[in-house]
């Protein structure tokens, strides 16, 4: 990577409102979702230099681990990633781009703006994805929500007897038994 690329420290994501409800309204995508797709390798993202000029804009194509595959257009805010707009990947996007002449990105007045565009636009008239390169968010953390959780006393008992044989915290424990029965059911191998 770049001396100085801002890519390179990203510790997490900055959402706004406004983005949160017109990507679920617009696209079925949560924030969760749209976090997810930056965990996973290779991550395919490209710059764009030209429309760049105020902030600098990025666009990323991958797929969560539900297997949905999403095209995304975002920027950094200070070690930040701002998401501005995402969706599904069309086909063209999926078969991973295709050799034709480009448009020009439109200027966009504001987010709000760039966000109906890419809603709607194929990515690949605009963007040569060979050029994409592959990165790795290795400082990048999930955004975290705190819950209320209320189990039996003797559940907390055994979870801290386990976690202790395995020397890590209980809730640390909980949050891996979580995630990889998330993770079996997304593949259908509940049980």
């Amino acid at each position: 990577m770049a001396a100085g690329d801002p890519l390179e420290n990203c510790a997490g994501f900055d959402w706004d409102d406004g983005n949160l409800h017109k990507n679920w309204e617009r696209h079925r995508v949560t924030p969760e979702g749209a976090e997810d797709v930056f965990f996973h390798e290779p991550l395919v993202v490209r710059g764009d230099v030209r429309h760049s000029k105020g902030e600098k804009r990025y666009y990323a194509l991958e797929q969560t681990s539900a297997g949905r595959r999403l095209f995304v257009a975002f920027t950094m805010r200070a070690d930040l990633i701002r998401v501005i707009s995402l969706r599904d990947m069309n086909r063209y996007e999926s078969r991973s781009m295709r050799d034709m002449k480009r448009k020009a990105i439109p200027k966009f007045k504001s987010e709000d703006e760039e966000r109906k565009f890419w809603a709607t636009e194929d990515s690949t008239e605009y963007l040569d994805w060979r050029s994409g390169k592959h990165r790795k968010f290795v400082h990048l953390k999930p955004t975290l929500k705190t819950i209320s959780l209320r189990l039996p006393v003797s559940m907390i008992e055994d979870l801290k007897v386990l976690a202790n044989q395995r020397d890590v915290p209980y809730q640390s424990l909980l949050k891996v038994f979580l995630a990889e029965r998330l993770t079996r059911e997304r593949q259908g191998l509940s049980g």
